[in-house]
């Protein structure tokens, strides 16, 4: 595992078969809700790995040795992905830090998929102002994807002007 800067309390690692078990069944109140709404009928379990066999990374985010989160990023097209994460009970617990260091894993993620392209609940406040912290610009308008409005968001690298000699 890695820390991803000097100041987090949260460590960057290779989340294992067992964390995926431990995130499905200690989810976050408004990720169980936002799961059953698109994928009825499936369990969380199988919601995750399905988003982990089409991601090219999966990431989990680690506080003293327990999962707290896991990330990924599924290519769409050349340069963009589309982000996922699934948190964890104890992120509702201590959201600054998750906060903070999701933003530079999307960074980093970044790196590979300069545009990242997703769909959020627009009922889920949690996943809203967490868009909104890690730099997504919104669409205005939502759409009626599963049983709830979801809002289209984007997130890009910003591109340096070349200077001409």
């Amino acid at each position: 595992m890695s820390s991803l800067d000097n100041g987090s309390s949260l460590k960057l690692g290779i989340p294992t078969l067992e964390d995926v078990d431990f995130v499905a069944a200690n989810i976050r109140k408004s990720d169980r809700r936002d799961m059953a709404g698109l994928h009825p009928g499936k369990s969380v379990r199988e919601i995750i790995m399905g988003d982990v066999e089409y991601s090219k990374f999966v990431y989990g985010l680690f506080r003293d040795g327990d999962i707290q989160a896991i990330f990924g990023v599924i290519p769409m097209s050349f340069g963009v992905g589309t982000p996922w994460v699934v948190g964890s009970t104890a992120v509702d617990k201590s959201p600054l830090p998750f906060a903070r260091a999701s933003r530079r894993l999307l960074d980093m993620l970044q790196r590979s998929f300069p545009q990242l392209d997703t769909w959020f609940c627009a009922q889920n406040t949690k996943s809203v102002l967490w868009h909104n912290w890690c730099g997504f610009e919104f669409e205005k308008e939502k759409v009626r994807l599963g049983r709830d409005e979801y809002f289209h968001a984007f997130r890009r690298v910003a591109r340096r002007k070349m200077e001409v000699n």
